[in-house]
């Protein structure tokens, strides 16, 4: 039979810091995407704004209350801070207590200067000559130069934020992954969690400072290869049909629309057969081109953008024959024979007479210079590949990459 020492058996200070982790990869994830954060600098958290900077100090107390002694420490150590900046430097910081406590016995509102005063208060046990016990009243704010002027500015500037308990706090964190990766529920949970809160407790171990500096656009980077290693798992452990099922469930909504911009690239290799890639690409642009539709402005047409990725010229030539050949409309960069690359034709405007499936790139740098364009829409780019995925910078902010791989090209008419 194990012995257990009640006290150490699920230690709450184990406990209290991969929640303050947690807490950090919240507020990175609900900042703006090049606002840094740094782990355990002034304070647990240092999110640095336009506006200022927001300490934030995390504590998890799920068999403890929040009293004013509970307060005293934490708060004293906030205004210990403030009170060290010059006057200059007090504008634009912001003070934070971010927790989880059993519960709250005190009003959790702004503070008032007396408020302040009286919760740094305490009693301090003074034994006399013959062993007899007295207290005295003392304050952390003893031998504090600390105006009232000085404790109102700081009392503004301070709030406290209760937040859930361990599991449901987590959740938290697993569903704003989800939502800033567009990922499903239990990719967010099983892949993505796992690896951002490793690289979060690795960036608090170092000794630097400036090391432990992370924005959101940096768990974005991290996250990049993530979904292909998630997918590459599936494609391995489901059939054929079951994965083409659960990727077109994943990524590809039932309807298209011109609020959308959407980017298909194949790797293709030496084997590849040109009437194969054609079938791919006439469903494409059946599926994701408004080519066909009559009743729409010619303004909110839209048509993908191909990148046949590792093809060379004798395939993307016998493509494009075998497409103009059977009368899907395409264009390219290359207007007339000997054209350098023109973005102006491969955006040419699609109308009910000029029917435009598919928009040809040759290479991930004209891909980025005509999706650079795009200006507020979304944009999704679907990544199928064989060996390994495209690796390629986001066009913007509100810019999606999804790794599908793939084990022939055929499939990807099940999966679109």
């Amino acid at each position: 039979m194990l012995e257990v020492d009640k006290k150490r058996e699920a230690t709450a200070s184990i406990r209290g810091y991969f929640y303050q982790l947690d807490a950090a990869l919240l507020e990175i994830l609900n900042a703006g995407l090049d606002e840094s954060v740094v782990i355990e600098g002034i304070e647990d958290f240092d999110r640095y704004t336009d506006e200022g900077v927001i300490y934030g100090q995390v504590k998890y107390y799920a068999e403890q209350n929040l009293t004013d002694s509970v307060l005293r420490d934490p708060l004293h150590k906030l205004f210990v801070h403030f009170h060290g900046l010059e006057e200059a430097q007090r504008a634009g910081r912001k003070y934070l207590l971010y927790g989880h406590f059993s519960e709250v016995k005190i009003d959790i509102g702004e503070l008032s200067v007396d408020r302040f005063k009286s919760v740094m208060e305490y009693r301090k046990e003074v034994k006399a000559a013959d062993g007899t016990k007295s207290y005295e009243k003392k304050s952390l704010l003893d031998g504090i130069a600390a105006p009232d002027g000085l404790i109102e500015a700081f009392c503004k500037s301070f709030s406290i934020q209760i937040s859930t308990e361990f599991s449901e706090h987590r959740n938290l964190v697993i569903e704003a992954i989800r939502k800033n990766q567009n990922v499903s529920g239990f990719e967010a949970e099983g892949f993505h969690y796992p690896m951002v809160f490793d690289y979060i407790a690795t960036l608090a171990t170092k000794k630097d400072h400036n090391d432990r500096k992370v924005t959101r656009r940096d768990l974005q980077e991290l996250l990049k290869g993530t979904q292909a290693i998630h997918n590459r798992w599936l494609l391995r452990e489901k059939d054929a049909s079951e994965y083409a099922k659960h990727m077109k469930r994943l990524y590809f909504s039932p309807t298209n629309g011109a609020g959308i911009v959407r980017a298909f690239i194949i790797e293709c290799s030496a084997a590849t057969d040109g009437s194969v890639v054609c079938d791919q690409l006439r469903a494409i642009g059946n599926n994701w081109s408004s080519a066909k539709k009559r009743r729409i402005q010619n303004s909110e047409r839209y048509a993908p953008f191909i990148l046949l990725r590792g093809a060379d010229e004798k395939l993307i030539m016998h493509v494009k024959n075998i497409l103009f050949d059977s009368g899907t409309g395409f264009v390219d960069g290359f207007p007339y024979r000997g054209s350098p690359f023109r973005i102006d034709h491969v955006r040419s405007q699609q109308t009910q007479e000029h029917q435009i499936e598919i928009r040809f790139v040759d290479d991930v740098d004209q891909l980025l210079e005509v999706l650079d364009g795009v200006g507020r829409k979304l944009c999704h780019i679907y990544d199928f590949f064989l060996e390994r995925p495209a690796t390629m910078a986001l066009p913007g902010p509100k810019s999606r990459m999804y790794s599908i791989p793939i084990s022939s090209i055929s499939t990807i008419t099940k999966i679109i």
